[in-house]
């Protein structure tokens, strides 16, 4: 069996040494970025790249037929070298995507529109994202249509299983109103982040693999608690708790496992703590920080490799209840 790696360094910091030591770098991506994680690791496998002058140009627009270029390679898809006809009447075989249009016909992920064209310069819509995602990896719409689960999908409308599945699986996130916005436009970020769970879902039976990436989530955690941006931290904390979460049900048996699971639960709660702090809940960001320090010790006593940020975390916490309380 693989050593797992959860590795606690300086600074009171995880810093995933293997997903760090080889995570591209862009300019206009700092370090405190929310999507920074998803655009590290799908352009670490070529899946995304960023531009010539260094930068990712993360609030850009994403067009149809990158999108569906960016899926395609993404699922390893047989691309054509070169084709001589299309099926639509605004994709020449000339055109740098007719070959993924092409693909994408043959595969059955993609169908165009009632007027015979594709419309691949157009800002991919949310919904229509989804829908090719999802059917490139072979999504049985089935359970998901005529169900009415968030606000703004209908029950009958075509986008309803791949808006209704993506929702539940946490592909995306509703709103305060439960809205899920399937023609809002995406930007090369929100594509990323999407791809990147559907990732994370795809690869639930690989443990090497999501213990590695709960190690990424929970080294941004403070990062973004540094940045001001407990949102972020939330949401990393929340994806690091998944994923050690299913590693553990695939290896109940490995202490390893068991420790990095009582971790992400720690920084959880630490999270928890921090921001009912900020919002002067003194009874409930002392109660968080409580059980932050127990699972802390737990995760300590499953795996002694993880005394310094289990005690790091501790330390944390003792400071937020110092604090609230003084």
């Amino acid at each position: 069996m693989r050593k797992f790696i959860i590795i606690a360094l300086l600074a009171g910091l995880i810093v995933p040494s293997t997903v760090l030591a080889e995570a591209k770098t862009f300019s206009d991506v700092p370090i405190s970025h929310p999507n920074r994680v998803a655009i590290s690791y799908l352009s670490d496998q070529g899946i995304i790249n960023g531009y010539d002058d260094g930068t990712f140009k993360p609030g850009q627009l994403v067009n149809r037929a990158e999108a569906l270029k960016i899926i395609l390679e993404g699922v390893k898809a047989e691309i054509p070298a070169t084709i001589i006809a299309t099926d639509f009447s605004d994709v020449a075989p000339s055109d740098w995507f007719a070959k993924y249009v092409a693909a994408g016909k043959k595969l059955g992920i993609i169908s165009g529109n009632p007027d015979g064209t594709y419309a691949p310069g157009r800002s991919v819509a949310k919904a229509e994202f989804l829908k090719i995602l999802l059917n490139a990896h072979g999504f049985n719409p089935t359970k998901w249509q005529d169900k009415k689960i968030f606000n703004d999908v209908a029950a009958d409308a075509w986008f309803t299983p791949f808006m209704n599945y993506a929702g539940q699986a946490g592909l995306i996130t509703p709103d305060a109103n439960n809205n899920l916005e399937p023609s809002k436009p995406l930007t090369r970020a929100e594509v990323a982040e999407i791809y990147y769970l559907m990732t994370v879902i795809k690869k639930g039976g690989d443990s090497q693999f999501l213990l590695n990436q709960a190690e990424a989530e929970m080294a941004q955690i403070e990062i973004y608690i540094t940045a001001k941006d407990p949102i972020s931290a939330k949401r990393s904390a929340e994806l690091a708790v998944d994923m050690t979460q299913q590693a553990y049900k695939n290896l109940p048996d490995n202490k390893v496992v068991l420790g990095a699971a009582k971790l992400a639960r720690a920084y959880d709660f630490l999270v928890n703590s921090y921001i009912l702090a900020l919002k002067k809940d003194r009874t409930g960001a002392t109660d968080w920080a409580n059980q932050a320090i127990t699972k802390a010790t737990e995760a300590w006593e499953s795996n002694n490799d993880l005394q310094p940020i289990c005690r790091h975390i501790k330390d944390r916490a003792s400071e937020v209840i110092a604090q609230v309380t003084a």
